[in-house]
C-alpha cells in the first residue's frame, strides 16, 4: 500500500467530538444508531468507536491536544493522531497487561496519560486486516440481524453451559469391554482418532482452547505496518514523508486472538473472519479460528463455507466445540435446504441430551 492510499483512508470523515458527545448523552436511539452506522463504515472508525467506548465516551481526555494543535493550520493531523490514539487504546491495554491475566477484564487506570504518551511517541502498529480485507470477504453480504448468531448470545450460552457443568453430578467410571476390530476400518480409525477435551480459557466472555498448553510459543504469521510521523507544530519542508511498508511478522498467538475476539464481539464479522483466516493459514486445524470463522460465515450468509469450518472442529483433535459446532452445522444445512441432513443432526443432539437438546426438539416438531 503506498502513502497516497493510506492518506486517502485517513482523509475519510472521522467521528467528530460532537458525534461522541451526542452518542454519550442522547436518549434518542435513532440518532445513536446513525452514529453507530457511521462508525461501521470503515475499519478505522470502527476501532475508534471501540476506543471511545473503553474511555466511556469521555471527550475531555483530548483537551491537551486542543491546546497543542489549536494554533496550527493542519487540523487533519490532530484528527489522525487523536483517532489513531483512541482506536488503539484496547490493544495497548492488552500489551501492558500481565500475560497470566489475559482472560480477565482489563481496567483503564489513566486514559489521559495513555493518549498523551501515544501522541508524543508518534508511532502506531497496524495489522494488515486493519486496512485491507480480501475482495472475496468484502463482497459478502450480512444476513439480517435477526437471522445472525450474535456474540452476546454465544456469551450467554457459554455462561449457562458452565453453570450446568458445575451442577452436574459426578458419574462413576465404567470399564468398557475390549473390542476386537480391524484397525484399518473407518470405524476403527474413528475410535483411534485423537479427540479430547483441551484446556480452556475465556477472552471477552467467549470460550477458547488455550493453545499455550499445547504449542511452544504459539505465534501467528501476518503482516504489520508501523506508522510514524511529525506533529503538525513541528513540520517543516525537511520533514520526512510518510512511507508505510508492510513487513512479515510473527505475532504472539494470544495477542492476535485477543484482538480478533474483540473485533468479533463488536460484530465486525468481515474483519474478524479475515483475522481468523490468518490464524488458519498458520494453524489449519486451530479449533478457535475454525469455530468463530464458521460463525462469521454463517452471519454473512456463506453457509456452505461455514459447514467446512464447523466440520474442522467436529473432526479435529479437540472436542471443546463439538456441541456448538454440531448445532451450527445443522442450522447451516437447514439454511441451504438440506433439511433431512439437518434433521438427522438435530436428532443426534436430542439423543445426547446436551445443551441444545430442547432447541433441537423445537426444530423437528
Amino acid at each position: 500500500m503506498n502513502s497516497n492510499r493510506l492518506n486517502n483512508i485517513f482523509r475519510k470523515r472521522h467521528l467528530s467530538r460532537k458525534d461522541i458527545e451526542v452518542y454519550k448523552n442522547s436518549a434518542d436511539e435513532l440518532e445513536k444508531n446513525k452514529i453507530e452506522q457511521a462508525a461501521q463504515s470503515d475499519p478505522f472508525q470502527s476501532d475508534a468507536m471501540e476506543g471511545w467506548e473503553a474511555m466511556n465516551y469521555n471527550t475531555q481526555s483530548l483537551n491537551r491536544l486542543d491546546k497543542k494543535f489549536s494554533s496550527t493550520s493542519s487540523n487533519a493531523w490532530y484528527f489522525i493522531i487523536g483517532g489513531v490514539a483512541v482506536c488503539t487504546i484496547p490493544l495497548f491495554f492488552f500489551l501492558f497487561s500481565e500475560k497470566n491475566k489475559v482472560d480477565k477484564p482489563i481496567e483503564v487506570k489513566d486514559e489521559t496519560s495513555l493518549v498523551t504518551t501515544l501522541n508524543e511517541d508518534q508511532q502506531i502498529t497496524l495489522d494488515e486486516t486493519d486496512i485491507i480485507i480480501r475482495e472475496e470477504i468484502d463482497k459478502m453480504e450480512s444476513a439480517p440481524k435477526q437471522q445472525q448468531l450474535q456474540p452476546k448470545n454465544i456469551q450467554s450460552d457459554f455462561k449457562e453451559m458452565n453453570e450446568a457443568k458445575l451442577e452436574a453430578p459426578e458419574l462413576p467410571i465404567v470399564e468398557l469391554p475390549l473390542i476386537d476390530i480391524d484397525p484399518q476400518t473407518p470405524e476403527a480409525k474413528e475410535i483411534i482418532r485423537k479427540h479430547e477435551l483441551a484446556k480452556e480459557m475465556y477472552l471477552h466472555d467467549l470460550k477458547l482452547v488455550d493453545y499455550r498448553a499445547y504449542r511452544e510459543k504459539p505465534q501467528v504469521k501476518t503482516k504489520q505496518m508501523v506508522l510514524t510521523g511529525t506533529p503538525a507544530d513541528q513540520e517543516n519542508e525537511d520533514s520526512p514523508t510518510l512511507d508505510p511498508i508492510w513487513k512479515d511478522v510473527d505475532v504472539p498467538y494470544i495477542e492476535f486472538i485477543d484482538k480478533s475476539m474483540r473485533i468479533f464481539e463488536n460484530g465486525n464479522f468481515k474483519r474478524a473472519l479475515a483475522r481468523f483466516e490468518t490464524i488458519i493459514e498458520t494453524y489449519p486445524i486451530d479449533v478457535n479460528a475454525n469455530f468463530y470463522a464458521g460463525v462469521c460465515l454463517y452471519n454473512l450468509k456463506e453457509y456452505k463455507l461455514a459447514i467446512v469450518h464447523f466440520d474442522q472442529c467436529i473432526f479435529g483433535p479437540y472436542s471443546n466445540f463439538d456441541e456448538e459446532a454440531n448445532w451450527m452445522k445443522a442450522l447451516s444445512l437447514e439454511k441451504i435446504g438440506k433439511k433431512e441432513q439437518a434433521k438427522k443432526i438435530f436428532q443426534e443432539i436430542i439423543e445426547l441430551d446436551g445443551f441444545y437438546a430442547n432447541q433441537a426438539k423445537e426444530k423437528i416438531k
